[in-house]
């Protein structure tokens, strides 16, 4: 093994092409919008060694099969094959990455609530703009693949694939100001901005909003995770008429494939843009990310209880409530109407009772409002309030099917009104280190009269209640519908480019939770999926999805040109001709790049 990696490090360095790739453009197709303004000069680093700017064609012998889901060989045979080939690589890495930092480790990687695993990558933990960019130069160097990650919330698999470099962002610095900086007007903007690094964590952010007296209008109920990873896959909210993260966002700065750092801005690369501010990742590693504030503002925040009946069931009153408030959080746990000898007889014998309906089950809903002057006299404004969920919303300690009514006693809990500072209003749950649900999600357009949003929600409340009923468990213990207006992005899941007949303009996520081995948990899914096939139903791409079959069949059909747009802005902007910052999932979605040369290495 010493001989070999002895042998491979020579291969390497007769490859190298020593060139400055600081400032070197991108071969591209002409087109109307300027790229020369998104090249960042950094200079050169201070003792960096030498530069690496082209992929040695020779060791793909000892990369070997170092994709995820290969299974020629029996599990145990082939892992121990790709480790060795790695303990190969790992040498060279750290011989190409200069002073010995990043340092790089092989390790294996669980995603947060356990649904996704990695077998063995390689792990590294970037804190300078430099860093990023050896680790990018040596990935070149190996033909590798680089893919940033931060909390690791996602339940998708948008990580890196084995035997392939995953790159921890969330300790990155930033080399020319603070990790978090508020930008004031600007004869180009008439609007606040705030630049924060991409590994910057939510609540982090939203302290320091708080403390400038700017925010943002829509944020989801989790501020644990990275502000690059939500504007990656365009992170919702449930704010009525507000944007998904992404939506925010006027500039990103990001290092492509050849090191080079890049800044993309809205106004002057207003298509390219549309594909950049929800990328995916497929753009490169963002470093940092500028995006809309506007002045805060007090809410108050009610919590109501009601029959689901009432609410989920009934077509007007749902309407109403969703589009007469800022916010509207609906949240229904299956099974939580069952007390008393009921509950005593269930628990006993697993018993459904007959007079069990999920209609006459209690939905909370929670909505926030701008408050007036005169509810906000003598209030205390409060912080961030979190439920005591241990990581997931229905978090009940209570087990089985009365688990419901335990996770909605812990929303009783909670005072049914409050006054906040909207950015302390948004989040709910604060995430212990592993979840213990994982969520699928999946988008429809908002029709007018909400005649869609009606019916998807009856599908899955009757889905449960037949299963409840039939085999006495559940295939979610949370139904969460969230509402959010959309905007113009290619990638973005509420996007103004799907559109239906009688179209509002907005979207509704409706979002389910339950442990990763529920029962019928993903045959719902699933079915839910072909039941609205025909009307647009689009993956979260956060969320799990890639288990349905036909699943990238259907992304295809309704992104459509989207997708296409998409590859071709990604092209012309220059940042990954080899599909460095891919994975197997995105190939099989977005396909191969047809502008890859060696020399573009």
């Amino acid at each position: 093994m010493a001989l070999v990696t002895v042998f491979i490090v020579i291969l390497v360095l007769v490859c190298i092409c020593t060139v400055n790739v600081t400032n070197g453009h991108p071969h591209r197709a002409h087109h109307d919008e300027d790229l020369d303004d998104t090249f960042v000069s950094l200079g050169e680093e201070i003792s960096t060694g030498t530069q690496l700017d082209k992929r040695s064609s020779l060791l793909s012998d000892v990369m070997g099969p170092l994709k995820r889901y290969v299974r020629d060989v029996d599990e145990h045979v082939r892992s121990k094959a790709v480790y060795l080939r790695m303990r190969a690589l790992l040498s060279i890495l750290r011989i190409l990455l200069t002073r010995g930092k990043p340092r790089v480790e092989i390790m294996q990687f669980w995603n947060w609530d356990k649904t996704i695993h990695i077998d063995q990558l390689f792990y590294v933990k970037v804190r300078t703009i430099w860093e990023v960019r050896r680790v990018i130069l040596a990935a070149r160097i190996l033909g590798m693949r680089v893919r940033a990650t931060g909390v690791g919330h996602s339940r998708s698999p948008l990580y890196v694939d084995e035997g392939n470099i995953m790159m921890d962002v969330r300790e990155l610095e930033r080399h020319d100001g603070p990790q978090i900086e508020l930008n004031e007007k600007t004869k180009f903007r008439d609007f606040q901005t705030v630049t924060a690094m991409s590994g910057v964590i939510e609540v982090d952010l939203n302290r320091f909003l708080t403390e400038h007296k700017v925010a943002v209008l829509s944020q989801p109920i989790n501020d644990q995770d990275s502000i690059g990873g939500m504007v990656a896959v365009s992170t919702h909210g449930s704010t009525w008429n507000s944007v998904t993260y992404s939506g925010m966002v006027v500039e990103i700065r990001l290092m492509d494939s050849r090191g080079r750092l890049r800044r993309f801005i809205r106004e002057r690369q207003p298509e390219m843009f549309k594909a950049v501010m929800c990328n995916l990742g497929m753009f490169g590693i963002m470093y940092d990310i500028t995006f809309k504030v506007v002045p805060t503002f007090i809410v108050k925040v009610e919590n109501d209880f009601m029959p689901l009946k009432n609410l989920v069931l009934s077509q007007s009153a749902l309407k109403n409530e969703v589009t007469g408030n800022f916010l509207t959080e609906i949240s229904w746990f299956p099974f939580n109407s069952v007390e008393g000898e009921n509950a005593k007889r269930y628990e006993a014998t697993g018993e459904i009772p007959e007079s069990w309906s999920a209609g006459d089950d209690t939905v909370w809903v929670r909505k926030m409002n701008v408050a007036s002057e005169d509810e906000i006299k003598g209030q205390t404004i409060l912080g961030p309030t979190y439920m005591s969920t241990n990581g997931s919303l229905s978090g009940g300690s209570v087990k089985g099917l009365l688990r419901a009514r335990g996770a909605l006693n812990v929303a009783k809990s909670l005072l049914s009104q409050s006054y906040h500072h909207v950015v302390n209003a948004f989040p709910l749950i604060l995430p212990s280190r592993w979840g213990t649900e994982t969520s699928a999600a999946f988008m429809l357009n908002v029709d007018t009269r909400f005649d869609r949003v009606a019916r998807a929600l009856k599908f899955l409340v009757n889905r449960t209640e037949h299963q409840i009923k039939s085999r006495g468990s559940t295939p979610l213990n949370a139904l969460l519908p969230r509402f959010f207006k959309n905007h113009e992005c290619l990638l973005c899941p509420g996007n103004t480019d799907i559109a239906m007949p009688d179209d509002s303009g907005h979207s509704m996520v409706v979002d389910f939770l339950a442990p990763p081995s529920q029962d019928g948990f993903y045959s719902a899914a699933a079915d839910f999926v072909t039941e609205f096939k025909s009307e647009k139903i689009r993956p979260h791409w956060a969320k799990r999805h890639d288990t349905i079959v036909g699943i990238v069949q259907q992304i295809h059909d309704v992104y459509g040109k989207n997708l296409e747009e998409f590859n071709r802005q990604r092209r012309l902007a220059g940042v990954d001709p080899c599909d460095m910052f891919m994975n197997g999932y995105l190939l099989t979605i977005f396909g191969r790049s047809k502008s890859c040369f060696f020399g573009s290495w």
